[in-house]
């Protein structure tokens, strides 16, 4: 971690540089709070909702389950957070198939 902070340092110009002296010796409220925004970004990204309970699914924490569909050009995204649930949303959408064909049967 030290190599990455050193890096980042490096890459800093010196007015950020004395910027940053300055939060530093202020408290490092900023620093803080750039921190914070960070983990939460990354946090955000990797939660998700399952789509059949509306639970949470944290990425980093459980077991999930995500299924891509839709046309080529449209690919759509559902997570799930456990195999039921994965099963339920798939009578649903085999029911929901199932409705429209009749219907364009019955259409013709």
């Amino acid at each position: 971690m030290t190599k990455k902070v050193s890096e980042a340092l490096g890459a800093m110009n010196y007015e950020d540089l004395i910027e940053l002296q300055r939060d530093l010796f202020s408290g490092g409220t900023l620093i803080k709070q750039l921190v914070a925004g960070k983990i939460k970004e990354i946090n955000d990204s990797q939660t998700r909702v399952c789509a059949t309970c509306g639970g949470t699914v944290n990425l980093s924490v459980n077991h999930e389950y995500t299924l891509i569909f839709g046309p080529k050009d449209f690919k759509k995204r559902a997570s799930f957070c456990a195999v039921d649930c994965l099963e339920y949303f798939f009578i649903q959408l085999k029911q929901l198939s199932e409705k429209r064909l009749q219907s364009s049967n019955q259409e013709r």
